[in-house]
């Protein structure tokens, strides 16, 4: 206790001053919204930094599995590489091979990643100067991830499947038939999906994928398959579906940016 005080008493200026900065810089943002949002800018990129110097070491005690998930991947690229060149007598391939592109996938890494919150967000290293930005899809090779939140200059945030603010148009692939995918806060394993008739015929392992009813995600991504479903009330299924991409063991992601979203946003809004 002693100690304490003689702490205090020999650095109580400097304490005095640090506390009295802290009031003037909380005051000066809090009256003026641009510097909240410049503060706001400054502590994402610091979050950014630090967290990707932290996730570095935890990446490692996962990276056995991680090379065995890009041994497999490689091993499907090359596969359907030399699909390709089989069929590249095809007219139809050469007009998709040569064609152009709408969709451009940005690589990035995770820096921080949150999974027993009920708002869970994620950090990626790329932003604004690598060309992503707010309202762009993020997937991995398991499967979908999430939405970007706000980007920096060279960070971004994402919201992920697992957050209770999530929503996403999703299909059943087996029918076709599409409904509303989101999280119900529970466990980061599983989503569920609603808005399905209770006349559509479900089964137990069915495949569950993007429907591409938005400007966000292309359709056919995969999302999950259905673990289990019920009819308990009304005339639509309660359906749970267990999540293909494993957030605990996730570190690389592809950021989806679509080259026509802006022209299709423009559009259904001048339709509302």
């Amino acid at each position: 206790m002693r100690t304490l005080l003689r702490f205090f008493q020999k650095y109580s200026n400097l304490l005095l001053f640090l506390l009295l900065e802290v009031v003037a810089v909380t005051l000066l943002v809090q009256d003026s919204s641009y510097q909240r949002s410049k503060l706001m800018a400054l502590n994402r990129q610091i979050s950014g930094f630090l967290y990707s110097k932290v996730t570095g070491a935890r990446e490692y005690f996962y990276l056995k599995d991680v090379n065995e998930q890009l041994v497999e991947e490689n091993m499907e690229l090359r596969n359907r590489l030399d699909l390709m060149s089989s069929l590249l007598d095809s007219a139809t391939v050469r007009e998709e091979v040569n064609g152009e592109h709408r969709y451009y996938y940005v690589q990035s890494r995770i820096v921080h990643n949150s999974i027993y919150k009920q708002y869970n967000y994620l950090t990626i290293n790329k932003g604004k100067k690598q060309g992503v930005f707010r309202n762009m899809g993020v997937v991995s090779d398991q499967g979908l991830v999430g939405i970007v939140l706000e980007s920096s200059a060279h960070f971004a945030t994402v919201i992920p499947i697992i957050n209770r603010d999530f929503r996403l148009s999703a299909k059943i692939k087996s029918s076709n038939y599409a409904g509303i995918l989101q999280w119900d806060g529970t466990s980061p394993l599983y989503a569920v999906l609603n808005e399905i008739p209770f006349h559509v015929e479900l089964s137990v392992g069915d495949t569950i994928l993007t429907s591409g009813f938005s400007s966000i995600f292309p359709e056919g991504i995969e999302v999950g398959t259905i673990e289990s479903f019920s009819l308990e009330q009304g005339n639509f299924y309660d359906i749970r579906v267990r999540l293909f991409t494993d957030f605990q063991r996730l570190f690389h992601v592809n950021v989806i940016r679509n080259y026509r979203q802006e022209e299709q946003l423009n559009l259904e809004n001048n339709i509302r």
